[in-house]
């Protein structure tokens, strides 16, 4: 491994979609080249200790964008595959497999968080706006009985019941089940029918 194979490397990795095909030892040639320039400029005279410097600076400067390079495409592969496509790195060296992996798994377990912010965050709202449209059907209905009440003696006629009646609907829509002695107000034509019938008795003017 020399500098030389590190700029060939470098430039087929940017040429390529994926990642290309290294040996399975590359990390290990890596660390024992710059493990070598090192101990090189470490012992080399004051006279070449410039050029030392320079191949050590540009070796670690390919090296970099390699990584860089390989890394995001990992990077890219582990994310399409946490949301769900079945695919795997080819040409992933092993610790980049391991990694691989470990991003997998990390990016599952952040997407799981956020899904479970979110959409514990809308089920919430729903459940707040049914409870807000149950209470405004609740208020409506209040508030349509006490104008019904307002209305007693102009629409409704109050009655007392004498025997048991089955359950009707009464002509203002709502269903009435009335049992023998009950008082209640009922429109009009619902009061005349019963009393007719001699089931009720008008008690109005009581």
């Amino acid at each position: 491994m020399d500098l030389e194979d590190l700029r060939l490397i470098q430039a087929n990795e940017r040429r390529s979609k994926g990642l290309q095909m290294l040996e399975r030892s590359f990390y290990e040639k890596i660390g024992a080249y710059i493990s070598a320039l090192e101990d090189k400029r470490r012992d080399t005279d004051d006279s070449n200790v410039m050029m030392a410097d320079n191949e050590l600076r540009n070796a670690k400067s390919v090296v970099d964008d390699i990584f860089k390079r390989r890394i995001g495409k990992i990077i890219k592969m582990a994310t399409t595959k946490a949301f769900g496509l079945d695919i795997r790195p080819e040409g992933a060296t092993s610790e980049e497999l391991e990694l691989f992996e470990q991003l997998v798994d990390l990016v599952k377990k952040g997407k799981s968080r956020m899904d479970s912010a979110v959409f514990s965050k809308a089920k919430n709202m729903e459940s707040m706006g049914e409870n807000n449209a149950t209470e405004s059907s609740l208020l409506h209905d209040r508030m349509k009985l006490q104008t019904n009440r307002k209305n007693i003696g102009k629409d409704f006629t109050i009655v007392r019941i004498l025997k048991d009646i089955p359950v009707f609907m009464g002509a203002d829509g709502y269903n009435y089940k009335l049992s023998g002695q009950d008082v209640a107000a009922l429109p009009k034509i619902n009061a005349k029918a019963l009393c007719g019938r001699n089931v009720a008795e008008d008690i109005t003017m009581e």
